[in-house]
């Protein structure tokens, strides 16, 4: 017993003790069972892997938005040659020529690619000739414009 305590003070203070105790060893055992979840290393899993087959309309839509993302891109490519001749004054009959041949183009494969008349491999190879026409176009305004400075 504690000096100048009574029994039943200490009674309470050896409840309150036990208590706390009980407490900190549940805090222990929570943190150390949490500690062993958050750990970098994962426990070998020796299952076979399962893979879950994805149905063809699926895997068909998903293949067509990566062609609608590249058609997407492509259109956004010819919008900024079309601001390009603008800002270069028109460019040109010849340059003009090439790009209106270039947006025409552009909207068969759009138009093509709605319909599914162009199966992806198609428009994907389409649309990378209509980005080379697109650069010589650019280039050309390039080197027109490296002209015009020098007169």
């Amino acid at each position: 017993m504690f000096p100048g305590a009574t029994p039943s003070q200490f009674a309470d203070q050896e409840f309150i003790m036990k208590k706390i105790a009980r407490s900190l060893s549940l805090i222990a055992v929570g943190l150390a069972g949490f500690t062993a979840n958050a750990s970098a290393q994962r426990p070998y899993d020796d299952r076979p892997s399962i893979s879950i087959p994805v149905p063809r309309v699926v895997a068909r839509e998903i293949r067509d938005n990566r062609v609608a993302r590249e058609l997407d891109e492509l259109n956004y490519e010819v919008r900024r040659v079309r601001l390009e001749i603008r800002a270069a004054g028109g460019g040109g009959r010849r340059i003009r020529y090439e790009f209106h041949r270039v947006v025409r183009a552009t909207d068969r494969l759009n138009a093509g690619f709605r319909r599914g008349v162009y199966g992806r491999r198609e428009v994907r190879v389409r649309a990378q000739q209509i980005r080379a026409e697109l650069y010589r176009i650019q280039r050309d305004l390039r080197v027109r414009g490296s002209r015009r400075g020098w007169r």
